[in-house]
């Protein structure tokens, strides 16, 4: 790990065996540093450093079989058309996890840094070995230099005045350019426009903003060709000298891979997970509650375990990072329900106040509180929605969301 106050701390080993099978060793320094920053909340207790040296030296949740890497090292692989991408970028060959993160390993979400200490194996295609921050560090030849989950392609990049350009030698990417898709017609300006409206209401959302394709380079232009924008995320788990910051999102807590990352949990776990870890508990709770009416409010039915994070920007922080996939999916398929279940329903138009209190309860926090800030949350959107949704999403788009809103239960009980 690159920890900002230490810098390189070694917190284990990653070995593959002649059969496939993957294991990481946690190193002993890591484990008997006292001060070691958090690899992962699976295997951090809060309140005892000897339970968290037991959770860290159990070898149960750290074998991956067949080349698939644990499942926490999996939760750090790209997935959909960016896998695709770098299996093409890797040639011929029986890839599997293993070669895919020791190609990657340079530049992965948090701040994880994945370096070889033999050869690279010739199974992750052509590489090259550069120094960064103090490690020999692989640098794959082709497009794809970084590794982040989801479906939709995205790159890396720096934004020099209005250009956006790939990193440079040695240097790792300060933006993501979420690029046009050719199934869903301009994906860019819908979450957009859905990161702006739930920032009206109270959402903490990751900044990013609408660049023409054309400002663009070093991206080949028939993967630009479906849209005439692309949505730039600034990396918040970078810094702007290109220094890391650890994050991980609560599918790698549980170990949720592929499509587990819509059943292996719900909501209200993702909220216990806020209430046990976070070093805010008051404030994180509530951040989580104004994103849980935002996801039913705009339609976002994509909110699964993976687009929920921690972010650690200093040692004896964690905190919810800011939020980042917000897509108004309703607006493409008009069917869509809730990625995760929320007290027992996955139907947008069923929650009600009712489900919160109970989420409250069962938190042991004031069910009055997070009322009055479902409450609030709701009425900003009715008050300010209305005018700002037809500049930032078009006016059909913008009719749509809004006749749904008085469509929802949780809209109704308020304003009847």
């Amino acid at each position: 790990m690159l920890d900002a106050a230490r810098g390189p701390v070694r917190a284990g080993t990653l070995t593959r065996d002649s059969d496939g099978a993957v294991a990481f060793t946690v190193a002993e320094t890591y484990l008997r540093d006292p001060e070691r920053p958090v690899l992962s909340l699976s295997w951090y207790d809060p309140v005892s450093d000897a339970q968290s040296r037991d959770r860290l030296a159990s070898r149960d949740d750290k074998i991956g079989l067949h080349g698939n890497v644990p499942p926490w090292f999996a939760g750090l692989l790209p997935e959909g058309a960016l896998r695709e991408l770098v299996l093409t970028e890797m040639g011929p060959g029986n890839h599997d996890q293993f070669d895919v993160l020791t190609r990657l390993g340079a530049d992965l979400p948090g701040a994880v840094l994945i370096n070889p200490e033999t050869d690279t194996p010739a199974s992750a295609g052509p590489l090259q070995l550069e120094s960064m921050r103090g490690f020999r560090a692989t640098r794959p030849v082709g497009s794809v230099k970084f590794s982040l989950a989801g479906v939709q392609l995205k790159f890396t990049a720096n934004q020099e005045g209005s250009r956006l350009t790939a990193p440079g030698r040695g240097d790792t990417g300060r933006c993501i350019l979420k690029l046009p898709s050719d199934r869903y017609r301009r994906l860019p300006e819908a979450e957009y426009g859905a990161m702006q409206l739930a920032r009206m209401i109270g959402v903490d959302i990751a900044a990013c903003r609408l660049v023409p394709r054309d400002a663009v380079e070093d991206i080949p232009e028939e993967m630009l060709a479906h849209g005439e924008h692309v949505l730039v995320v600034d990396r918040f788990d970078r810094t702007p000298d290109g220094g890391r910051i650890h994050i991980e999102d609560t599918g790698q807590i549980i170990g949720a891979i592929g499509d587990r990352k819509y059943t292996m949990a719900t909501t209200e776990t993702i909220i216990n997970m806020v209430s046990r870890f976070s070093t805010d508990r008051r404030a994180d709770i509530l951040e989580a509650v104004r994103r849980v009416v935002a996801d039913v409010l705009l339609g976002n039915g994509d909110n699964h375990l993976k687009n929920w994070s921690f972010r650690f920007a200093r040692p004896g922080s964690v905190r919810l990072s800011p939020a980042y996939d917000i897509v108004p999916t309703v607006l493409y398929n008009p069917g869509d329900t809730l990625a995760l279940r929320f007290v027992r329903t996955h139907n947008f138009d069923t929650v009600d106040f009712h489900r919160f209190e109970r989420v409250a309860s069962f938190l042991r926090i004031d069910p009055k509180g997070i009322k009055r800030e479902v409450t609030a949350t709701i009425e900003r959107a009715l008050d300010l929605w209305p005018k700002a949704a037809p500049e930032l999403l078009g006016e059909r788009w913008a009719e749509q969301l809004i006749d749904r809103l008085q469509t929802l239960r949780l809209v109704r009980e308020l304003v009847d």
